[in-house]
């Protein structure tokens, strides 16, 4: 107003709109807005004399801080050694001081920044608040316990705020730091009330936990900084962990500056199994192991428990942009926030997914993650309701806020506590460029994890009995790397194995030809006494390398010579799973192979056998189809719908016999079986999938065009059928509504019509295939006499069976000449029983053929030569092993043979090139076109 009376052309000042924040900042603002309207510069000098004010005042506080450090010292020398309890309130005094002159300097530098960054807010209203105890134990002095457990929503600053680190940080800027346009958040003093609450008896027996560290375990690091565990869920993801620990080596020296964490323990957990996916079981592994939770797994030791501020989860295609906070952990914090693919939100306003960071005393009040989460979706959200049962959110509406006026802004309770804005940036984008492992679900997984979810919305206490107090597992293996240390970073890659039971993969057997040194063209027709049989032993091998190592020790055992260059270069292995007697080739073309194979066995010392073998994949794929044993099973396909509000439903095309849960659901008559790859006479269909809206299109052909329709399209995958009616294909170039289904497939001739033309048909695939070697299972039933004779090694696994032995044979029109022939046949009580083929009856089960073998020659070695007895006498039961002596099972009139050793087994397999005696081999080779999780695909089990 002055200007313009004396003429003056300057612009015109717009009105600062409504403050929003405490009583003081509100008053200190209007008194700056009229201080510059008088003068403008006139509300400078009070605000810089107040900055050096404090920070004179820090620096005597600091030197007082001092002299009080010294006189603790006394008081710890004379009286500390003999009264322990004394000793430890002395030690917690201790750490809330700077230990050298370097970082008082760096903490009132810090102090500094805050103080200009926010300047406008250092009204004298803020308040220090007594002291209360951190998250790691500590004690948090004055404001600065508020300022950790309250990050606001409000944009970054341009400097970034200090946060506790579980140690002790003094001043008004910590408390400035944390004033936020939410003034409602929760405050420390609240948070450590909760997490002081004594635990359920039911939830965690008396004993089962170790007692949370007092402190952090800084005997590495300066003091102010903390240790962070990450824990990664992994499976199937080694090209992600590669990248991972690339940008971790940034991310660990420049991702929050000033640095705040000075040790960072990073286990990756691998789920060592055959079973769907389950994150949450993954990280309560790592928790237990990094808490030495000995009750969890008798591989665990008190050497391996250290102290840890924060317990973080991690997924390892999802990593923090600059600013996150990992050592912010005095409530429970969701700190991906900010995720890319959800527009910079989280996924909806009660999600506790993503990257979630707690210390251990929280996540042991919630008793972790449910442990039988298996699959995609659910564990996440029980999270969310463990948190909320335990009064533990401590977040509001943010980010998910609608407008300033949302009356949830600021009211705790609603969800997980989040970071402020721009602190919480989560990003995709660096593992684009890695292959992502598709996510292979289980509708029925799925529907079970709804189940459970509902029943914990409803206020089931199931949460207290599952999670970290009922966890058991195995460790089979810990590896550790350390070529990050110079950034803090340490792995701890552990493979674990779900149950109590041992999973001893050193008694899975090696046979290798004696003569593989000597003779580089095969080992086909060598006989029994020709190979030498291992266990693998503790030294398991994990790759090819490795393994190769092994068998050129196998062969030199057992006098074959001296052959490791050359079992080096080119040793090719067979996979037997023995249970089913069905193989996979591993060859240099797919190394993981190997630890697959490992994972899926239920047993290792009886299910697993490994055969060394000269020839390469082809020439080993050409000598089993000539001798009948090697099978490619077509790929399953369901077709699956979802509903739409308006022009729906969407169709979708899932690899599997079943939908993947999560809205979807199989159309009636929507399985069949197609081929993955080019086949003779079979033409190629593609689906395209839309990322926007997860809907799907259906073309003719090997490709998908990037644009269509007004949307982008990515490849989603081919399968090859034939052109017959069966299912039909419509399609529409435009819809009306958003996302909506641009095509659908349907069990019928034309699909024309409701907006839709008539694409093509294509009919699913018959198979034929005839498989020649077969498991007999021989059992008697679980609490009665009688005995149960069946085909297919998953029989024996039947919770109605108490299994005696399992046979390789070959299937009865498959035998060959020599070969002893068999039949299973109802006996007059109702058991089974075994005859030879010239006593059968018109009542055979099925038929079976066994190899006339001569006994195991003196040369071959080992348990994998031992050949297990079996005898059968009508009227009796079947006889395994000593029992045949008895008169009873053996004797006159008995049917006895020996069953098969796994030198047998591999001592069957064809000769080189398929030449010579035509033999069927007592395995039969698959090649599967799409794999599974396990070794083996369901259907191929089937």
């Amino acid at each position: 107003r002055r200007r313009r009376r004396r003429g003056g052309g300057g612009p015109r000042v717009r009105r600062p709109g409504r403050c929003i924040g405490s009583a003081g900042a509100c008053h200190v603002a209007r008194a700056r807005r009229r201080a510059g309207a008088r003068g403008g510069a006139m509300g400078a000098p009070p605000v810089k004399m107040l900055m050096v004010l404090l920070v004179a005042g820090c620096g005597l506080t600091a030197l007082l801080s001092f002299s009080h450090w010294h006189s603790l010292e006394a008081v710890h020398a004379t009286h500390g050694a003999a009264n322990p309890t004394v000793d430890r309130a002395i030690a917690l005094r201790l750490q809330e001081f700077p230990d050298n002159v370097k970082v008082l300097e760096r903490r009132l530098v810090e102090l500094e920044k805050s103080i200009q960054d926010l300047a406008s807010d250092l009204p004298g209203a803020i308040q220090p608040k007594a002291a209360v105890t951190g998250a790691s134990g500590t004690a948090a002095t004055g404001a600065s316990a508020a300022a950790a457990a309250e990050s606001e929503h409000a944009a970054a600053p341009k400097a970034a705020a200090p946060g506790a680190s579980g140690t002790a940080a003094t001043g008004a800027s910590s408390a400035a730091a944390a004033e936020s346009e939410h003034a409602a958040a929760p405050t420390a003093e609240k948070a450590t009330k909760v997490e002081d609450r004594p635990h359920s008896k039911k939830a965690h027996k008396e004993g089962q936990f170790v007692p949370a560290p007092a402190s952090a375990g800084h005997d590495s690091g300066p003091v102010g900084m903390s240790t962070v565990l990450v824990i990664i869920p992994f499976r199937d993801r080694d090209g992600h962990l590669t990248k991972f620990k690339q940008y971790w080596r940034w991310f660990a020296k420049e991702g929050r500056l000033p640095r705040k964490v000075a040790r960072w323990e990073v286990f990756v957990v691998e789920q060592f199994d055959s079973q769907t996916f389950n994150r949450g079981w993954n990280f309560n592994v790592g928790v237990a192991i990094a808490s030495a939770q000995k009750s969890a797994s008798p591989d665990i030791s008190d050497g391996m428990r250290f102290d840890f501020d924060c317990a973080v989860i991690q997924d390892i295609d999802y990593l923090p942009e600059k600013g996150v906070d990992y050592a912010d952990c005095a409530v429970p914090m969701q700190l991906s926030s900010e995720i890319d693919r959800y527009n910079w939100k989280t996924p909806y306003m009660k999600s506790a997914g993503g990257i979630v960071g707690m210390n251990l005393a929280h996540w042991r009040q919630i008793n972790g993650f449910g442990n039988d989460y298996f699959g995609w979706g659910g564990e996440d959200d029980e999270l969310h309701h463990r948190l909320r049962l335990n009064n533990l959110l401590m977040g509001d509406c943010y980010p998910h806020c609608k407008g300033k006026n949302d009356p949830n802004i600021g009211k705790k309770g609603i969800a997980i506590k989040r970071p402020r804005k721009g602190y919480g940036k989560f990003s995709g984008k660096y593992m684009h460029s890695a292959n992502h492992t598709k996510r292979i679900t289980d509708s029925e997984a799925y529907a079970r994890n709804i189940k459970m979810l509902q029943e914990i919305e409803n206020g089931s206490p199931r949460w207290k009995t599952d999670g970290l107090s009922n966890l058991e597992f195995r460790i089979l293996s810990t590896d550790v790397d350390k070529s990050d240390i110079a950034a803090g970073v340490t792995y701890h890659h552990i493979k674990v194995y779900r149950g109590p039971g041992e999973y001893n993969l050193g008694g899975i057997q090696l046979a290798v030809p004696r003569s593989l040194c000597e003779d580089s063209s095969g080992s086909g027709g060598a006989g029994v006494g020709a190979w030498s049989v291992i266990e693998l032993g503790s030294d398991v091998p994990w790759d090819m390398a490795a393994l190769r190592v092994r068998a050129a020790a196998a062969v030199e055992a057992g006098g074959g010579g001296r052959c490791s260059s050359f079992v080096a270069k080119s040793l090719s292995f067979v996979l037997v799973d023995r249970r089913r007697n069905l193989a996979k080739i591993l060859s240099d073309g797919d190394p993981r192979l190997l630890v697959v194979f490992y994972r899926s066995l239920h047993n290792p010392e009886k299910d697993g056998l490994i055969i060394a073998d000269a020839r390469g994949r082809d020439a080993l794929q050409a000598d089993f189809t000539k001798a009948g044993a090697f099978v490619t099973p077509a790929t399953e396909y369901s077709v699956c719908t979802s509903p739409l509000k308006k022009e729906g439903p969407k169709y979708s095309l899932h690899q599997g016999p079943a939908c993947s849960g999560g809205g979807w659901e199989r159309l009636d008559q929507g399985y069949f079986r197609a081929y993955a790859k080019p086949r003779q006479g079979l033409h190629a269909f593609s689906w395209c999938d839309n990322e926007k809206f997860w809907v799907q299109r259906f073309v003719k052909g090997e490709k998908c065009d990037g644009k269509w329709g007004g949307q982008k399209w990515v490849f989603g995958g081919t399968f090859y059928a034939s052109k017959s009616k069966g299912y039909c294909v419509g399609s529409r170039a435009s819809a009306t509504e958003e996302g909506s289904t641009f095509s659908r497939l349907l069990f019928k001739d034309d699909c024309g019509g409701e907006g839709f033309e008539h694409a093509f048909n294509f009919a699913g695939v018959a198979e034929t295939h005839t498989v020649a070697a077969v498991t007999v299972c021989i059992g008697h039933e679980k609490g009665g006499p009688k005995m149960r004779i069946s085909l297919g090694g998953e029989s024996c696994e039947s919770e109605e069976l108490q299994p005696l032995v399992r046979i390789p044979a070959r299937a009865g029109a498959s035998g060959a000449s020599g070969d002893r022939r068999f039949c299973v046949e109802p006996d007059s009580d109702g058991s089974d029983t075994i005859k030879e083929e010239g006593q059968c009856g018109g009542e055979r089960k099925f038929t079976f053929a066994l190899p006339n073998a001569a006994p195991a020659s003196a040369g071959a070695r080992g348990p994998g030569n031992q050949r297990t007895r079996v005898c059968a006498k009508p009227g009796a039961r079947v006889g395994v092993g000593d029992t045949c002596a008895s008169s009873a099972a053996g004797g006159a009139g008995a049917v006895t043979f020996e069953a098969p050793s796994a030198a047998d087994v591999a001592a069957s397999m064809p000769p080189v090139g398929g030449g010579g005696t035509a033999v069927v081999p007592l395995i039969t080779l698959v090649d599967e076109e799409v794999p599974c999780f396990g070794f083996l695909c369901p259907s191929t089990i089937r």
